[in-house]
């Protein structure tokens, strides 16, 4: 038995999570959850594919194609870092194993993916959402401006020329902002 790999790629918070959500019979792989831990980190720059330990993302998804249970770091966003394990198990009725992240398509994950979906999402929705999950983490809306112009310019060198390798490009600006509560 081998289950489909789709791989989701787009920007922070093109909503991706929300995309891969929509899969039925689908086990979802978060590629966060392969973020390097602080300790391991060359730098404090989470948007350059080095953060993220690629391959270790990579062979969870072959295992889990393969119809098998593995055991997947859990990495807390709030403090940035990895604070235990998880095991993920496909369930009767899986068909798919959906990978979710901003470096999906880059290797040796992309030569994995039987489907490969970037979602494109304009910069400004982007922004807006990363104000409000940044808002949730305690951060300032001053800092998350300030960090964005960062993550944009490594979004254009490191997310975006992906592209190329999508087989379905989707423009994805459902925007969930609230006004108001």
């Amino acid at each position: 038995m081998k289950y489909m790999v789709i791989l989701i790629c787009g920007g922070s918070c093109s909503g991706k999570s929300v995309f891969a959500s929509l899969f039925q019979n689908a086990v979802i792989l978060p590629q966060d959850h392969f973020y390097y831990s602080k300790s391991q980190m060359k730098s404090d720059n989470y948007d350059v594919p080095e953060s993220i330990d690629i391959a270790e993302c990579a062979e969870a998804a072959k295992i889990l194609s393969e119809g098998k249970s593995v055991t997947i770091p859990v990495y807390d966003m709030k403090i940035s870092d990895r604070v235990g394990t998880q095991t993920i198990t496909p369930k009767p009725d899986t068909k798919f194993v959906v990978v979710e992240g901003i470096f999906t398509f880059h290797e040796p994950l992309r030569e994995l993916g039987d489907l490969k979906i970037f979602i494109d999402t304009p910069t400004e929705i982007r922004v807006a959402r990363r104000m409000l999950r940044d808002e949730e983490k305690g951060r300032s809306e001053i800092d998350t401006l300030s960090w964005s112009i960062t993550v944009e310019k490594y979004h254009r060198q490191h997310v975006e020329p992906m592209k190329k390798f999508a087989d379905l490009i989707i423009p994805f600006s459902y925007n969930p902002v609230r006004f108001g509560d």
